[in-house]
């Protein structure tokens, strides 16, 4: 009976821009995936069934490719898996999964997509991101995490999930970042782009790695940046799998590596926290890090 009376607010338009999208990123099978996060983000449903129905309504997509175009989206971090949470009052439902702002995704590909559309196409894309922000913060609220100030909130994600969620905190509040890394895939494409983007604001990076990770590139975005970033490493023995993430006093995220870089994401699982005790006990942890670690020379 509850599915009968679930009402969308998704247009089809408003998959075909983020179709469009996706292909410009070389998203796998970008209208499933299109459909799949435009539902997640405007009406938030909490089970399959939900997003099948419209799915199959909208765009006559079926129980197997909306499932591939979710897969898509885990694998590409344009959505994280919810694993479950703890002390807080949101119930995330059987279908939990943490989509990325629709905002960073057009900063990331909006130069990119004005060469292959038309002009007004490409106005009207643009004019709808209001909308579909607000959207988004009206279900994942200020931080994309869908908690406030309570509860924490435990994911399976990829570490392009985890810049695409900085990034967009970073666009939206001016504040100090603090990144704990290890291995080299930060300073690789596409991963370098996001980290530019992060310098390029005016928040202050405070960048911990590991000191077998490429640090003659290392080196040269310290000279770039100057002010806006301070880089310390560790020995790869000391950092392992370590990954931690401080926003401010807004946000945090420790998390840890659990499969090699070479496999498929996603690779990592993290505890997201927005209770300011908590993400201060995580603070004062970086702080003893950075201490400890070497200054970058």
């Amino acid at each position: 009976m509850g599915s009968t009376e679930y009402k969308t607010k998704v247009k089809l338009d408003y998959i075909q821009d983020f179709e469009m999208m996706f292909e410009r990123m070389k998203i796998d099978r970008p209208r499933e995936a299109a459909t799949y996060y435009t539902l997640l983000i405007i009406d938030s449903p909490r089970e399959f069934s939900e997003f099948l129905r419209v799915a199959e309504d909208l765009a006559n997509i079926t129980r197997r490719p909306l499932e591939t175009g979710r897969a898509s989206l885990l694998r590409n971090g344009l959505i994280a898996e919810v694993l479950f949470s703890a002390k807080s009052d949101e119930d995330f439902g059987r279908e939990s999964y943490l989509p990325v702002h629709p905002k960073v995704i057009w900063e990331d590909i909006k130069e990119n997509l004005k060469t292959v559309v038309a002009s007004d196409t490409y106005t009207s894309m643009q004019n709808r991101l209001n909308e579909y922000g607000q959207f988004y913060d009206d279900n994942f609220k200020t931080y994309g995490i869908k908690i406030k100030r309570s509860g924490n909130v435990t994911l399976r994600y990829s570490g392009k999930w985890i810049l695409y969620n900085l990034l967009h905190n970073c666009l939206e509040k001016s504040n100090h970042l603090k990144m704990q890394i290890g291995g080299e895939r930060l300073f690789d494409e596409p991963f370098i782009n996001f980290f530019k983007k992060f310098l390029e604001l005016d928040a202050k990076v405070e960048l911990i790695i590991d000191s077998g990770s490429k640090i003659d590139i290392a080196k040269q975005l310290k000279k770039a940046y100057n002010d806006n970033l301070d880089i310390r490493c560790f020995s790869e023995n000391t950092s392992g799998t370590m990954r931690n993430f401080v926003f401010g006093k807004e946000l945090a995220v420790n998390g840890i590596k659990i499969l090699p870089e070479a496999n498929s994401e996603p690779s990592y699982i993290g505890t997201a926290y927005v209770n300011l005790e908590d993400i201060e006990v995580l603070n004062e942890k970086f702080k003893d890090m950075w201490e400890l670690a070497k200054e970058l020379t």
